[in-house]
């Protein structure tokens, strides 16, 4: 599979008119921007509108046949999103315990969510093997703590934002769901999406300086 910066930068050298290649560099950006915030959904009329005031073609323009190198590239984008969030549920549903989250209609928020669950089956892992360390040595030399530091997982924004909307009031209150006082989350039905301990995880990441320095 040709990758999107490959695929833009092959049609971007075809295009002889200036207004055209302004237009595709614009396309490609949104789409970059796009992906990098964990969207999934890269319809034209979803591109077209999220950049129609930086100059992207409108859907209608992108669907005619001369239209045809910017589907090209936002083909190429949407084959890479449904990579990435294949992979992302391989790694978080082997078992079919989270086969709920096909039945959110939203296809970012199942992207975000999936990812979330992710996180957390990581962060279980880790505490596990922490929990199973029964001799903890401190290094006191300088330049130890910064090391310790740097093992830490870091956060972008977006996925901070998203970790902060998985648990927030009004965000669940929107599906229906509700927090329970051991960290659990339910649906409108009281079924227990996520188990205790969940939304505790959440608010202790985010308690933590863990976020990108970039």
């Amino acid at each position: 599979m040709s990758e999107p910066r490959e695929v833009y930068e092959a049609i971007l050298g075809q295009l002889k008119s200036s207004r055209s290649r302004r237009s595709l560099e614009a396309l490609y950006g949104v789409c970059k921007e796009h992906y990098e915030a964990g969207a999934v959904d890269f319809r034209i009329a979803t591109i077209a509108k999220s950049g129609a005031s930086r100059g992207v073609p409108s859907a209608q323009t992108i669907r005619n046949k001369t239209g045809e190198p910017y589907r090209a590239v936002i083909e190429a984008w949407q084959k890479l999103g449904r990579q990435k969030k294949k992979a992302i549920k391989a790694r978080t549903a082997p078992s079919g315990e989270y086969d709920w989250v096909d039945e959110v209609n939203n296809k970012t928020h199942r992207f975000l969510i999936l990812d979330l669950i992710s996180k957390v089956r990581k962060l279980r892992s880790e505490n596990k093997r922490f929990a199973s360390i029964k001799k903890l040595e401190i290094d006191y030399r300088a330049g130890a703590e910064e090391e310790s530091e740097s093992r830490l997982p870091s956060l972008l924004s977006h996925e901070i934002d998203a970790l902060k909307d998985a648990i927030s009031e009004d965000s669940l209150k929107v599906r229906g769901w509700t927090k329970t006082e051991r960290g659990s989350i339910k649906d409108q039905n009281g079924k227990v999406l996520l188990r205790n301990g969940f939304v505790d995880g959440i608010e202790k990441m985010l308690s933590l300086d863990i976020s990108s320095k970039e």
